[in-house]
């Protein structure tokens, strides 16, 4: 699994809007400036996450982006899902049509390894709040170690 800088930078915002003081919005200008993203990525990220309901955008003197919803209600996996479109490519998908056609789909040994792969990663972030990542992180460089959630647990 790759993680894209969209992931990234879309992740890195969210945590900036959530940690913004009485929910106050944060404009783009400042949002680059504090993640040394470039201006033009984090309006395209803005969009994406606003198109998914995860952030919403106010005009004006004061306006900006904020949180749609408390960052208790905002998992990674909504996050990945509003700005790459999945969080993993369907590998048997991918190689379903062309040049490269899977010559096994009608008896595949590998296919439930990536099923269940993406199954127990979807979860994991389908359960990782912001809210999460802002009481359990850690400084950059050292290892949080965040809860396991109950249909993690038992692979």
């Amino acid at each position: 699994m790759r993680i894209s800088a969209s992931t990234e930078y879309g992740a890195r915002i969210l945590v900036q809007l959530s940690r913004s003081r009485n929910g106050a919005a944060l404009n783009a200008e400042r949002l680059s400036s504090l993640e040394n993203i470039p201006r033009a990525y984090v309006d395209q990220i803005l969009l994406r996450l606003t198109r998914a309901g995860l952030v919403e955008s106010q005009r004006g003197v004061q306006g900006g982006h904020k949180l749609a919803k408390p960052a208790s209600e905002i998992t990674i996996g909504m996050m990945i899902r509003a700005v790459e479109g999945s969080i993993f490519e369907d590998v048997c998908q991918k190689y379903s049509t062309g040049d490269h056609r899977c010559t096994h789909t009608a008896g595949c040994d590998i296919k439930p390894v990536w099923r269940r792969l993406t199954q127990l990663v979807e979860d994991y972030l389908d359960h990782l709040t912001l809210e999460q990542l802002l009481t359990e992180s850690k400084p950059c460089g050292s290892l949080a170690v965040f809860a396991q959630t109950p249909s993690s647990r038992n692979p």
